[in-house]
């Protein structure tokens, strides 16, 4: 039985991501794009926080691809540290933004410290 691919599912949380950052950010994001991108961005306030919010985007799903590679590649170390980190952040997160969705990054990070010390 194959198990769940770590970084698909970080790849999906990536995407969710996004897509809910454009609707909740919809407004602010417009105004981004009306200014421009050069200096368009103060560092507090909506345009902020949508800028934010919205490059975290990519950057989950870049480390999803990097973790489907050590998946495929049976980095075990590689999928272990990334999980150590992806629960840390999660549990951080949860903590901090209860009605976030920090609680998937705990599960995706929970299920790669499980993975087996050796491959096989």
């Amino acid at each position: 039985m194959n198990r769940p691919s770590a970084g698909r599912l970080l790849q999906a949380v990536a995407v969710g991501h996004g897509a809910i950052g454009a609707m909740v950010h919809r407004e602010a994001l417009a105004e981004l794009a009306r200014r421009g991108v050069v200096d368009s961005v103060s560092e507090r306030g909506d345009r902020a926080a949508a800028f934010w919010f919205m490059a975290a985007a990519p950057a989950l799903w870049v480390g999803g691809r990097l973790l489907r590679s050590a998946e495929e590649h049976g980095d075990v170390a590689a999928q272990r540290a990334a999980g150590a980190v992806l629960a840390g952040v999660g549990a951080v997160g949860t903590a901090a933004m209860p009605k976030g969705g920090f609680p998937a990054l705990v599960a995706i990070g929970g299920m790669l410290l499980r993975r087996p010390a050796r491959r096989g």
